[in-house]
């Protein structure tokens, strides 16, 4: 767990109202106050900051999970809270030595009045995403930035709309793989130094003069620029 916090962020065409759904549903609502444990925690994307990076998330909720005092792990959709949900027989001992690992990724437990508002938030059920469905918002990661770069090429380059719509499926589902698929995720670093991945995406959908185009609006970043949201 001493590295899941430097993982690399990741991204969906799906709603974010359809993702809440999929993530309150299995939310737990019969367990005491006391069972429940809120840490603030620096999990925004960068690339899309008004949600968590899926990517950075995940491996530390599994590994928060396989912890034998932890019965579940959760994220909230802004990436700013982990919700732990403790085992009926974890001690405060046990307790404070999973806080204290989250402490050093910069995690502090929500305490006092604050800490009541935080659980009482959790239990309504509003998009929180626990182990594996942080990948919706990987997901939705891919679709913002996919959208993002095709305004990018659409500024110096004529696209037509079916050609643009499909530009922006195929970057998305390209950078959706990436971000959720494991043996994908394995050669993650060479995504801006090498744009080959999404150059093959893009073929369908550009000619050949607009593609070193698309190569300039990556290697502007993922990330979102002054002007850009």
């Amino acid at each position: 767990m001493k590295n899941a916090f430097a993982v690399l962020t990741t991204f969906s065409l799906l709603s974010p109202f359809a993702t809440m759904a999929q993530a309150a549903q299995d939310l737990p609502q019969d367990v005491s106050p006391d069972r429940f444990s809120i840490f603030e925690a620096p999990l925004q994307c960068p690339a899309a900051p008004e949600i968590g990076c899926g990517s950075r998330a995940k491996p530390i909720l599994l590994e928060l999970e396989r912890d034998s005092n932890v019965s579940e792990a959760w994220l909230n959709r802004a990436g700013t809270r982990i919700a732990l949900v403790w085992k009926i027989d974890s001690t405060s001992d046990a307790r404070r030595t999973v806080a204290a690992k989250l402490k050093k990724q910069d995690a502090t437990e929500v305490a006092g009045k604050a800490r009541d508002e935080a659980v009482a938030e959790f239990r309504s059920g509003k998009g929180w995403y626990r182990g594996t469905s942080v990948d919706r918002l990987s997901e939705e990661e891919a679709g913002i930035i996919a959208e993002r770069l095709v305004r990018r090429i659409q500024v110096k380059t004529t696209l037509t709309g079916d050609n643009a719509a499909g530009l922006q499926r195929a970057i998305a589902d390209a950078l959706k793989k990436r971000f959720t698929d494991a043996r994908a995720k394995e050669n993650q670093d060479g995504l801006l130094k090498s744009e080959h991945g999404l150059q093959e995406a893009a073929k369908p959908y550009l000619t050949e003069d607009q593609i070193p185009i698309l190569k300039g609006a990556i290697a502007s970043g993922l990330r979102p620029l002054p002007n850009e949201k």
